[in-house]
């Protein structure tokens, strides 16, 4: 979530809103449109619409994280895997507009001097298209509690938009290089993700 030029306090929270910062992607590259079901059931507010957002950092930006990740598959006797590319996901359950949606993915989620987003079926800049890889999605289980995104909801109200019913968050990871399904589950299961709250697919791509 980007910081809008207030000092951090020692939280990792920006000074005076007690909204904590979210983990920033390194990179990340989808070619596909995003799929996700078009509403959701919230307690106490029936069905509304549910979007997602994707966040990347810019074409040519170097990924910190997925390099860092990278240099432990040999650790798992993964020698073939070329690039890992990290991004972080957002899925809003709520009554927002389209331009409510870039709004929040702007001004919000994104910092555009360092980051590109998407929103469901844009059509994606060159920072979202690759080659054949693996992608992992690992999402907080809905029992679980998502205090990012629970910051997240406050904040949109903060902007003057409509406060979202829910926001779950999540990261996307994605694996290029030649690699059978099973190294990839293993990398996800090793590297990515913990069973007890997490959630987990991968898809080949």
């Amino acid at each position: 979530m980007k910081n809008h030029g207030g000092r951090k306090d020692g939280n990792g929270s920006k000074a005076g809103t007690g909204i904590p910062e979210l983990r920033k992607p390194a990179a990340a590259a989808v070619n596909a449109v995003l799929e996700r079901p078009a509403s959701a059931s919230v307690p106490g507010n029936g069905t509304l619409p549910r979007h997602l957002v994707e966040v990347t950092t810019k074409y040519g930006t170097p990924d910190s994280t997925g390099t860092a990740l990278l240099g432990q598959l040999p650790l798992l006797g993964i020698q073939t895997a070329k690039e890992i590319r990290v991004s972080t996901l957002y899925e809003i359950t709520g009554k927002l507009s389209p331009n409510q949606m870039q709004q929040m993915s702007r001004d919000l989620l994104s910092d555009p001097i360092t980051q590109e987003y998407r929103v469901e079926r844009d059509t994606p800049s060159r920072a979202f298209l690759m080659g054949p890889h693996w992608r992992a999605e690992v999402w907080l289980k809905p029992t679980v509690t998502d205090p990012v995104g629970e910051s997240v909801c406050k904040a949109v109200k903060d902007l003057g938009l409509p406060e979202p019913a829910a926001v779950r968050t999540g990261m996307a990871y994605h694996i290029i290089g030649r690699l059978n399904k099973a190294q990839a589950e293993r990398i996800v299961e090793k590297l990515l993700s913990n069973p007890v709250i997490h959630r987990t697919t991968l898809i080949q791509r």
